[in-house]
């Protein structure tokens, strides 16, 4: 795999990657108005990707995961519930009870209806909308309701954080809620396939805003040191592609998608479900 070094002295004047940009940024930075749907598997930093490479105070965002968190840790402090209090999310089985609880309890739906209560057409939030994307029903089955409140679909985006799948095992292996090891795959290989398919070409009806793809593996962010970051670490640059400007086609460059396809090969996961993605 190539370094960011080495990749950007290859690339730097066919200017196929967005790394003049420290953020990358919907619509110039508009604070109204803008979906972006954050797509990766399990693992794969997403909220890395929100805090770092993205405008999140501009940002309302939707994440089940936090949702779930706060369910364990109602259950804890009202003393309701014990075996939803009891659940150890370092335990793959106890989040997959959690994961099960969420889906009857309907908690995805009803927490989209809170979020989208009582807004006005002209100064819809900003919303980031964190998915695996294992499948493109992440994004239909909310894109018309969102269409339907105001929202134009220049102003819909996509961002898939791309990230070596063996990076993404040892990411889940060490945070607090670990992903069943089925449950990760999955993700991963439902993510490539439908990013494979958005990214011919094949975009969901009602998503006309920017597409990206960032490559975040560890090599690929660069940080610096400032003096007044209190020893903390800054990010100074990272690696994405835009293979769709907002309101455009898809980039014409050949170049774009065999980079991204190249990216593809080297990060996802080896399995059946991906094996013919390339063909």
């Amino acid at each position: 795999m190539q370094t960011l070094s080495e990749w950007i002295n290859v690339h730097e004047a066919e200017d196929l990657v967005s790394l003049q940009e420290k953020l990358i940024m919907f619509q110039n930075g508009k604070r109204y108005g803008q979906i972006v749907f954050l797509a990766g598997g399990a693992g794969s930093g997403k909220g890395f990707a929100i805090k770092n490479f993205m405008e999140k105070d501009k940002f309302k965002v939707r994440d089940v995961d936090e949702w779930k968190s706060a369910l364990i840790k109602l259950a804890k402090e009202k003393g309701m519930n014990p075996e939803l209090a009891n659940l150890n999310l370092r335990n793959p089985k106890d989040v997959f009870k959690l994961h099960t609880v969420v889906k009857k309890l309907g908690i995805k739906d009803k927490t989209l209806d809170l979020m989208l209560t009582d807004l006005k057409a002209d100064r819809l939030p900003n919303i980031i909308f964190d998915i695996t994307l294992k499948e493109i029903t992440d994004i239909n089955d909310v894109l018309p309701r969102l269409i339907e409140l105001g929202y134009q679909p220049e102003n819909v985006h996509l961002t898939w954080v791309l990230t070596n799948y063996r990076v993404a095992v040892k990411n889940n292996s060490e945070r607090s809620r670990v992903v069943p090891e089925d449950i990760l795959l999955q993700t991963h290989e439902g993510a490539s396939k439908t990013m494979a398919q958005i990214i011919k070409g094949r975009a969901p009806r009602g998503l006309n805003g920017k597409i990206a793809v960032i490559l975040n593996n560890p090599e690929n962010t660069v940080f610096f040191d400032t003096p007044n970051n209190q020893g903390k670490q800054v990010i100074k640059d990272f690696l994405y592609v835009t293979v769709k400007k907002e309101g455009k086609g898809f980039e014409k460059e050949d170049a774009v998608q065999k980079q991204v396809f190249a990216w593809m090969k080297d990060n996802i996961p080896k399995s059946k479900e991906t094996k013919g993605l390339f063909d």
